[in-house]
């Protein structure tokens, strides 16, 4: 069968498209299509040439190459696994203490670090539901004095009608027999005498029924559980001793490597040039961020300070840097240096300072407030906060922007800090911060849209995933093979933000994928959450990036003042007319 039989098959069966073929016109190759009742014309190659091209995101120029997955904008990491002497180090760590005892202990202390023993959300439910069921039964609960008092009252109206006035001796004798009867009938009650008479026989049956009547309200009242209103400011601190230094290893290592690692890694994309060559890690741990440094910088970095006040915490993270058999001058990072307490002195500053899930040990509002500003003025170029991703990590996050954007606007430092000498690492005496600006993940340093925590529709959190845990390799996260782990964080940089820097929107939820459209929740430059639809036909330049390739946490390459590129009847028209 020939190509031409084909060609007249389709056209004689087909009943919405009419198609013509002139084989002498195959040059300039006109094409009649009946539904839209236009003609297109394939333009020459000197008009090809002259006519500009659009800049297909991550996809070229034509959007025909292959995706680059590398492109500006795009931060997103596969599974984060350990670096294989650290795994080394800690298998072997683990084998010292019991399986058992170790993986207990980490699913209770991660269920702790969550939040902090403060009352939960079904904590608090619990309490309301408990409350309310408390106030039923008051409501409907019969009172014994009421019972007494309206029985007495109907015995004595009877001498109503012999006379209105009562001698002293008569009034002392109604009280006292008033007050008799009261304590006969508590004394019935407790069950401490029997049936003496019959009136107080009746007045026991009468309450009888009465509870009869209320559909036993006592069993009701065993039944209810009285529950305690729970502490708004109740806080937890954990004391990392050996126990719960393990613990932590066995629980948070690998969320902490890579929360830490996503961060870092913007950072190199967005700041290729920038090699540090100090760091200082306040509250290092198990030193996580120093692994998570190391991985990205490698040996640029000529120096770690790393400050925890727990001795236990020091040797473990030494431990996993040495192995079993290794010294201190056989380290697998080297130049590392420890110490228990943050030097007061703001004379020696470091490239970068971070704070990996530190702040957040710390009780207070105000020993946090001086910690950060303390931090900060230690630091060079920039000041890395990462915290869990609950309300309080967003609101400890937050709250360090503020600090540092208002330029010391430390407004009060409430609460009690002597006494406490594990905070003398502190610095209460600093005056004045210098001035930054916010380099991630907000595009602007206005006040945040999510700041107030009666109207944000939810914290600003991100996602990771990474490596099981020691405690989770025998939970249901077993057939997934990787945890999630969601975290908040910020990462200030010293000096004025530079105003031809490219202020994309950041990506705060996955994109919600539709048929020829995609729908993304921003956070723009102006400081507003935003939610725009992109469609195949008008957002064609990023579309296919947003569709295929920006994750939550990315950079959209979509600016205030950008042009959507899309052909309009006009220009069809125009088309149309000058053929």
């Amino acid at each position: 069968m020939s190509c031409r039989t084909v060609c007249f098959r389709g056209v004689r069966h087909s009943k919405t498209c009419w198609i013509f073929v002139n084989p002498f016109s195959f040059a300039q190759r006109t094409v009649l299509h009946s539904r839209f009742s236009t003609i297109h014309v394939e333009s020459t190659k000197d008009e090809k040439d002259s006519t500009p091209k659009v800049e297909k995101y991550a996809y070229g120029k034509t959007g025909f190459e292959r995706r680059n997955k590398e492109a500006e904008g795009l931060f997103y990491l596969k599974t984060v696994h350990l670096p294989d002497q650290l795994e080394r180090n800690l298998k072997q760590y683990f084998k010292k203490f019991p399986k058992k005892v170790v993986e207990n202990d980490g699913r209770k202390l991660a269920r702790h670090l969550k939040n902090r023993g403060r009352p939960t959300d079904q904590t608090w439910q619990k309490y309301r539901e408990s409350r309310r069921q408390r106030n039923l039964q008051a409501e409907t609960e019969v009172n014994p004095e009421d019972i007494l008092k309206l029985e007495l009252q109907e015995r004595g109206s009877i001498f109503d009608n012999k006379t209105d006035e009562v001698s002293d001796g008569e009034e002392d004798e109604f009280d006292d027999q008033t007050e008799s009867m009261n304590h006969r009938y508590q004394q019935e009650i407790k069950g401490d005498i029997g049936e003496t008479d019959t009136t107080e026989t009746s007045l026991r049956t009468g309450i009888n029924d009465d509870e009869n009547d209320l559909g036993g309200e006592d069993n009701t009242k065993q039944n209810v559980k009285t529950m305690k209103k729970p502490k708004r400011a109740e806080y937890k601190v954990v004391r990392y001793n050996k126990r719960e230094s393990t613990a932590y290893a066995a629980s948070r290592i690998p969320s902490s490597y890579g929360a830490t690692l996503r961060v870092f890694h913007e950072m190199t994309r967005r700041e290729p040039d920038f090699k540090p060559e100090t760091m200082l890690d306040f509250g290092s741990g198990t030193g996580m961020a120093l692994w998570a440094a190391h991985q990205k910088w490698g040996d640029s970095i000529r120096e770690y300070q790393c400050v925890d006040v727990s001795q236990d915490m020091i040797d473990l993270a030494r431990y996993l840097l040495k192995g079993e058999k290794g010294s201190e001058d056989s380290l697998h990072i080297p130049r590392v240096y420890f110490k228990r307490f943050l030097p007061v002195s703001n004379l020696i500053t470091y490239d970068v300072v971070v704070a990996s899930y530190a702040l957040s040990e710390i009780p207070k509002t105000s020993l946090r407030q001086m910690a950060v500003r303390s931090l900060w003025g230690k630091t060079k170029d920039f000041l890395v906060i990462i915290e869990h991703g609950n309300s309080e990590g967003f609101e400890i996050t937050s709250d360090a922007r503020s600090l540092v954007l208002k330029e010391g606007g430390c407004t009060s430092l409430e609460g009690d800090t002597s006494g406490n000498q594990e905070q003398e690492f502190l610095d209460p005496l600093a005056e004045k911060m210098d001035e930054g600006f916010v380099f991630s993940p907000c595009p602007h340093d206005v006040e945040c849209a999510r700041s107030d925590p009666e109207t944000r529709d939810h914290p600003c959190n991100f996602e990771q995933r990474v490596q099981l845990a020691f405690c989770q390799k025998n939970t249901r996260l077993k057939k997934f093979g990787f945890h999630t782990e969601r975290f908040s964080y910020i990462v200030l940089r010293k000096g004025e933000r530079d105003v031809t820097e490219k202020q994309w929107p950041r990506v705060l939820q996955p994109i919600r994928l539709r048929s020829r459209h995609v729908i993304c929740k921003l956070c723009c430059s102006s400081g507003d959450l935003e939610q725009k639809i992109l469609t195949k036909k008008k957002d064609g330049d990023i579309y296919k990036c947003a569709r295929h390739l920006a994750k939550w946490g990315d950079l959209l390459p979509d600016p205030e003042d950008r042009q959507r590129p899309v052909k309009s009847k006009l220009n069809r028209v125009k088309e149309v007319s000058s053929y």
